[in-house]
């Protein structure tokens, strides 16, 4: 592991906080007894999730730890838990477009709802392709970044929710709160790459997405 990042591990921590504050209202808090709406899909998204966090903050440790062997093996638990959760996070938008026509959203609205959800899937997934082609061609720095901006993508299913239930902020605030972090973040990465004199380029395509995914949300009236 490149020594900037020997601690990044320690540093992703904050995303498992992050994703229970978030979650603790409108699921933790209903264990055991959990209202109709939270389906057995929804607890199944909930168990890849929070697996694939697990899994997330646990690898670079791994590597800090010189378990080269495990962090090999716990990575291809990844081969298929990445497809389960490309399934089921498709399955939770349709649930949630469903509920919203039934709640009398008009069906574009509803669609629209689903635009953020749907394009960090997307990103989801590119970048674990990329940080998979790389780690499989033995270039450990992209790789290592690839995985981190997989960290920045499901940094709002946490925070967003956070700032939703806890601080009563609305889901179009909250949401720009995070595209704003993520963006901030991002080119605070890309400053400290550059002055080290290592590769940022998966941060790049990175901020070059959010970028582009903000100013969209924006023009279709930042739908939620």
């Amino acid at each position: 592991m490149e020594r900037d990042y020997r601690n990044v591990g320690y540093a992703l921590l904050a995303l498992p906080v992050i994703m229970v504050i978030g979650f603790w209202i409108p699921y933790f808090s209903q264990i055991p007894h959990f209202e109709a709406l939270i389906t057995p899909a929804v607890h199944a998204h909930a168990i890849v999730q929070f697996g694939w966090i697990a899994l997330l903050v646990a690898q670079p440790l791994l590597i800090r730890g010189n378990a080269f062997r495990m962090h090999r093996t716990l990575g291809k638990f990844t081969y298929a838990l990445m497809p389960l959760i490309a399934l089921l996070s498709i399955l939770m938008m349709h649930k949630e477009y469903q509920e919203n026509i039934a709640q009398g959203t008009p069906p574009m609205h509803a669609l629209l709802d689903e635009f953020l959800s749907c394009i960090q899937l997307l990103l989801f997934v590119l970048f674990y392709v990329l940080a998979i082609a790389h780690a499989r061609r033995r270039q450990i720095g992209a790789h290592l970044r690839y995985m981190v901006c997989i960290a920045l993508i499901l940094l709002p299913a946490g925070l967003a929710r956070a700032l939703g239930y806890w601080f009563d902020v609305r889901q179009k605030n909250a949401q720009t709160v995070c595209l704003a972090l993520i963006i901030a973040t991002l080119v605070g990465l890309i400053a400290r790459d550059r002055r080290h004199g290592s590769s940022f380029r998966p941060y790049g395509l990175a901020l070059g997405s959010y970028i582009v995914i903000g100013l969209v949300w924006a023009l279709l009236g930042r739908p939620v």
